[in-house]
């Protein structure tokens, strides 16, 4: 664990590291992108911008731009190292959002309450506007969900942003079997996905999201949720993307009418690639409309969701997605 205060130290994304093997290596890992990352300060104020970092790191934290100066200031990276998304960083937001985000909790018909971040783009008139709904991993954090929020992105895709939360270990986004299945019944993770649709259902009441451009897009134990979502509800969304995740093939064709994109990395230990690889060979085999999308990256490990969201074609495929 580093002890350094600086808060550059404490950054997060660092879990897009590529071939994450070990906790040992993560550590490693982490502490030498920090070191990395001081050296990005090059006038030495305590802040970082664009310039300083280069457009592909920006494009990763500039979504902790909580007042949209163009900088990440001293109070902007300590919160962002608050909510790094592990339970021991005392979280509060829940998905691991920013401060543009409002906390919100929804109770469900089956008694259950699921907390969430909500952003809605500020604006005095418009057409209703698509919506991404962002299931974060096991560890509490996404990065999709601050990265759609960052001002750039907002002017090219405007969209309302869900990033909902559940604990990963009692619960869990759908029933799956995630880091194995357990033989004693009783001892399953609940999965939250009743109370997940309903508030889905409730946010898009209000009127401000498009029915027709409803998106969902996870990693990790997130990509497992993405899957069931679209598996279970196949109706509600436009399109998904899934990050290393993994589903059961037998359930391919209930998926058609979903544009989907997959990632996942080649040397991945925690979600092993072929649980990508078997349900998108599922998915081809039962000839789904549309066709679904696939990219492995060759060596690269867990962390694979950094490299996907940096990739500007895939936001640009995601917003053209519509139901018909």
């Amino acid at each position: 664990m580093l002890v350094n205060c600086q808060p550059i130290f404490l950054f997060h994304f660092v879990v897009a590291s590529m071939a994450i093997c070990s906790l040992d290596s993560f550590a490693k890992e982490k502490a030498d992108f920090n070191q990395r990352l001081l050296t990005k300060d090059a006038n030495q104020d305590g802040k970082l911008s664009r310039d300083e970092l280069g457009d592909t790191l920006w494009n990763r934290m500039a979504g902790q731009d909580a007042n949209g100066d163009g900088f990440l200031d001293a109070s902007e990276l300590k919160a962002m190292a608050g909510k790094s998304g592990r339970k021991e960083s005392g979280q509060v937001r829940p998905g691991g959002a920013n401060a543009a985000f409002q906390i919100r909790e929804h109770q469900a018909s089956n008694g259950q309450t699921i907390r969430y971040s909500l952003f809605v783009p500020t604006r005095e008139k418009h057409a209703p506007l698509p919506m991404v709904l962002c299931l974060h991993g096991a560890g509490g954090n996404v990065e999709a969900a601050n990265l759609l929020t960052v001002p750039a992105m907002q002017a090219k895709h405007p969209c309302i942003v869900v990033a909902p939360a559940c604990d990963g270990k009692s619960t869990r986004w759908v029933e799956s079997e995630f880091r194995g299945a357990r033989d004693d019944k009783k001892k399953q993770p609940r999965a939250v996905m009743p109370e997940l649709m309903e508030m889905l259902d409730a946010v898009i009441a209000e009127g401000n999201a498009d029915p027709s451009r409803i998106y969902v897009v996870g990693q990790s134990m997130g990509g497992v949720g993405t899957w069931g979502l679209i598996a279970n509800h196949p109706d509600k969304f436009a399109a998904a993307i899934p990050v290393c995740g993994f589903w059961t093939p037998a359930d391919a064709p209930q998926m058609s009418g979903v544009a989907i994109w997959a990632f996942h990395g080649e040397k991945d230990e925690a979600v092993p690639v072929s649980g990508s690889r078997d349900i998108i060979a599922a998915l081809k085999k039962s000839a789904i409309t549309p066709k679904p999308k696939y990219t492995e990256f060759p060596g690269v490990g867990h962390g694979s969701w950094g490299l996907a969201y940096e990739m500007a074609e895939l936001w640009d495929w995601l917003f053209e997605q519509r139901k018909k």
